[in-house]
């Protein structure tokens, strides 16, 4: 009987971080570069039932499960659609590809291309972080700037740095920071080839966080999580009644 009241609960454990990271997503469905989060959960081993006579063995009833867990909270990856600002110090990566960004804990990377210039003229995100260039930090003079697809920077047509972004073989190595920010904690990054570089000035990248699809598995999660609450509701009453019914004998 208690395992039943394991199996439930543990099912209720699962289905609260599932919400927690469907609110996640959902909370950051307007934030600019932002990947959505997913909870993974695996079984726990079944068991095996069957018939019993005796000191016979008869007849398989079937698999009794054990409960769920957490398995691994995954990062979608996929990219989110772009939108125009006109804005000549936005950018978005079509395709592969990362900013990478000088923080005080070392790089970062990050698909959010909101970037401007701070008062020594250095091209920083929109939290102050030095934005990499193939030479370090890309300083811009005043003029009127223009960006290439593959990331060369211009000011009033002189070419003045380039942008230089990162991508991995693995994508499942990286862990995000808050919202927008990721870290490589094996250092696999590699600087991509100018040829394979496709930035877009003017341009930003939205969430990609599917709203209708969260919407969805906020539903499915809650009667899942209601389904396991009232089995838990159920055991408790069974042992309660199997303990008043003992006692009795």
């Amino acid at each position: 009987m208690d395992r039943g009241l394991y199996t439930a609960a543990s099912g209720m454990i699962v289905g609260l971080s599932r919400q927690e990271a469907i609110m996640q997503n959902l909370s950051n469905m307007r934030t600019i570069g932002y990947k959505a989060d997913d909870v993974t959960a695996k079984d726990f081993p079944s068991l095996l039932l069957a018939q019993v006579r005796g000191t016979k063995t008869g007849a398989t009833v079937g698999r009794l499960g054990t409960g769920v867990a957490m398995a691994n909270l995954t990062t979608n990856f996929d990219a989110g659609p772009m939108k125009l600002t006109d804005n000549p110090f936005d950018f978005a990566i079509a395709g592969d590809g990362f900013f990478q960004l000088q923080t005080a804990d070392g790089i970062r990377y990050t698909r959010d291309g909101r970037f401007h210039t701070d008062g020594d003229g250095r091209l920083v995100s929109a939290d102050g972080y030095p934005v990499q260039g193939v030479d370090g930090d890309i300083t811009i003079p005043p003029g009127d700037v223009a960006v290439s697809a593959n990331g060369i920077v211009f000011v009033d047509n002189e070419q003045i740095g380039q942008i230089a972004l990162a991508k991995f073989d693995d994508l499942s190595t990286l862990v995000k920071e808050g919202q927008t920010l990721f870290s490589s904690p094996d250092g696999t990054a590699q600087v991509m080839d100018a040829a394979d570089v496709q930035v877009y000035q003017g341009y930003l990248e939205d969430s990609n966080v599917d709203v209708t699809k969260m919407i969805t598995e906020m539903t499915a999660v809650l009667r899942a999580y209601q389904l396991s609450q009232r089995m838990v509701q159920i055991q408790d009453r069974i042992n309660g009644q199997a303990a008043s019914e003992l006692g009795r004998v």
